[in-house]
């Protein structure tokens, strides 16, 4: 006989494994959806009340229903709250953050930081007045794009920093980001799919300022400052995820 979530969620709770509380509560609210207790335009229960229901604390329901809108199966609307989605998407993103997409981030980004941070640097020794106004573009349809769409969020961002490393006149540095170029925009709607707007709006303008330090010091053609915007940058969202992955460890 196979348990539902529900109640492999509930004895999982006696367990304290934070990582499989998450992953359950996801499960439960799916298995929800597809029975039809929750109808597609329907609002979902507030959190208090998932916490009731699951036994669960707010950030285990917060980081739940944040995964869920990245695998398109629950959207919000501001001020209003957060319902089931009309239609099923069928993504190939993945539909939780596991532990396994969590590590695979954070490995990338490892990778990410030993490459990019001298890619910047490289970028601001080499770069030509050409490839200037071109990364200014590209950084302008970065600080236009809506806030709402994590997934335009993601690709104007990855595009960003493939335009440095074009900058950088080593095309390697571009190859190893195109190599990449599916574990990082997974990373990258991880980091943009924020639980509600504010906290989205917030997050995409400090990225923005992130980018603009990492711009100027290319434009200023100060590779030692390009060198360091690109890491603390990309060491903010490492620091991120070795928290997240200690704290699911608990």
């Amino acid at each position: 006989m196979t348990l539902d979530a529900e109640t492999l969620l509930k004895n999982a709770a006696t367990s304290g494994k934070r990582r499989s509380l998450t992953e359950l509560v996801i499960q439960a609210l799916n298995d929800k959806m597809d029975r039809g207790e929750y109808t597609p335009g329907s609002k979902l229960p507030t959190e208090p009340e998932l916490c009731n229901e699951f036994g669960v604390s707010r950030t285990v329901v917060r980081e739940a229903v944040a995964s869920l809108k990245l695998g398109r199966r629950l959207v919000s609307r501001h001020g209003v709250g957060v319902f089931v989605a009309e239609s099923s998407s069928q993504s190939a993103e993945p539909d939780f953050i596991d532990g396994t997409t969590l590590n695979n981030s954070m490995h990338v980004l490892e990778l990410r930081i030993g490459v990019e941070t001298e890619c910047a640097a490289y970028a601001a020794q080499r770069r030509t007045a050409a490839d200037l106004r071109s990364l200014k573009e590209v950084y302008a349809r970065l600080e236009v794009v809506s806030a709402e769409d994590d997934a335009e969020c993601a690709r104007a961002d990855f595009e960003f920093h493939l335009a440095i490393a074009t900058c950088s006149k080593n095309p390697h540095f571009a190859s190893i980001l195109r190599t990449l170029g599916q574990e990082i925009t997974i990373d990258l709607r991880l980091k943009h799919a924020k639980a509600n707007a504010k906290e989205r709006k917030t997050y995409i303008r400090k990225i923005q300022r992130e980018h603009a330090d990492i711009l100027d010091a290319i434009e200023r053609q100060d590779e030692a400052a390009a060198r360091r915007a690109m890491r603390r940058h990309l060491n903010e969202s490492l620091e991120r995820y070795h928290n997240l992955s200690s704290t699911r460890a608990e």
